[in-house]
């Protein structure tokens, strides 16, 4: 977990904390509704897909669809226990009716929509309601990019609603049902602890940074963000040649962006990691931060996207460039009005 002080008085309310995690399960077959015990559906877990899960309680449900598991367990406490806890809803994996969007199909489509968000947010939030509303209170927008992830992870509690987040809310790697997963799986927690640690980097640090760039910029940076991680987390299993690959969901990738644009925006301000002081500032603690992604993606550690992170963080940088560059001219212009009545 990151936190985030700052010395100007800009930073100085920008967010605590940036622990970012975007989950990524590592399956062969999808794994279905078991009434086995623990142990012995994790034995099996180890034999298909040959790593290391360890032997720990976690919760299951039946094939009757009756969910077995205590709110304590949404917390986590183990990789192992992440891994069959998010796998309970793989039951509708694989029958999707014969749909499939082929890889090229999304990386079209999603460039499209990157495309459409970058050029077309600007009169969206100027002239569209209720879109208008978010330009004289732009940290409202991070309020409801909250309430959304909060009520997605609501309906991951309801059994009922599997069907259509598996579908929909998940980023399939082998067999993708639909386009939305672009951008559902990026709004999608199934753990309180995944949506806690994401929600709070973003309360404590977007609503800052909303109120800098403006609603319609961060509303980009931030879509464009999970969309390129979306791309990203595709796309490097076939690179890589991962003989096994499972979904993945989360929002690090679009908060990975945000931490990109900030860290070039406001390079020096100051990071702690708890309570130890990162040296260097913002930008040194980004490419610490890059570099631990980029090494993740070479020798696979934990069960965390870390192409998504990168996917995320390469978006940020190209807007705190592009945003750096704007403001740049702007201030030339206005030297030059003012140049113009001496």
């Amino acid at each position: 977990m990151f936190r985030f002080t700052a010395s100007s008085s800009f930073t100085s309310s920008c967010g605590k904390q940036f622990f970012l995690s975007n989950s990524i399960h590592i399956q062969s077959k999808p794994l279905r509704a078991s009434i086995l015990g623990s142990r012995t559906l994790l034995a099996g877990v180890q034999k298909l897909s040959k790593i290391s899960i360890p032997n720990t309680a976690t919760r299951f449900f039946s094939q009757n669809g009756q969910v077995k598991a205590r709110w304590g367990d949404a917390f986590g406490r183990s990789a192992g226990e992440r891994y069959a806890r998010l796998n309970r809803f793989q039951i509708y994996q694989g029958n999707q009716g014969g749909r499939k969007n082929s890889i090229g199909q999304l990386t079209i489509i999603g460039l499209s929509v990157m495309g459409g968000v970058f050029f077309l947010s600007p009169y969206v939030f100027q002239y569209i309601p209720p879109f208008t509303y978010f330009r004289h209170n732009p940290s409202h927008l991070v309020y409801g990019l909250l309430g959304i992830n909060a009520a997605v992870f609501g309906l991951w509690q309801l059994p009922k609603y599997w069907r259509f987040l598996q579908r929909y809310m998940l980023l399939e790697k082998d067999h993708i049902y639909s386009k939305w997963s672009l951008v559902g799986s990026a709004f999608s927690h199934q753990e309180f602890w995944h949506l806690g640690m994401n929600m709070l980097a973003l309360w404590s640090f977007g609503t800052s940074l909303a109120s800098i760039l403006g609603a319609s910029n961060f509303f980009s940076l931030y879509m464009n963000s999970a969309l390129a991680g979306s791309l990203f987390s595709l796309w490097y299993p076939r690179i890589a040649r991962l003989a096994m690959t499972g979904p993945s969901l989360g929002a690090s990738g679009a908060l990975f962006g945000v931490f990109g644009c900030f860290s070039y925006l406001f390079p020096h301000a100051k990071i702690l990691l708890f309570v130890f002081p990162i040296p260097g500032g913002a930008w040194i603690a980004f490419l610490a931060a890059t570099a631990w992604n980029a090494a993740g993606s070479v020798f696979r550690w934990g069960s965390f996207d870390y192409a998504a992170h990168l996917g995320g963080s390469l978006i940020g940088v190209l807007y705190g460039w592009y945003i750096g560059e704007v403001a740049k001219k702007q201030r030339e212009k206005r030297l030059q009005a003012l140049s113009s009545w001496f």
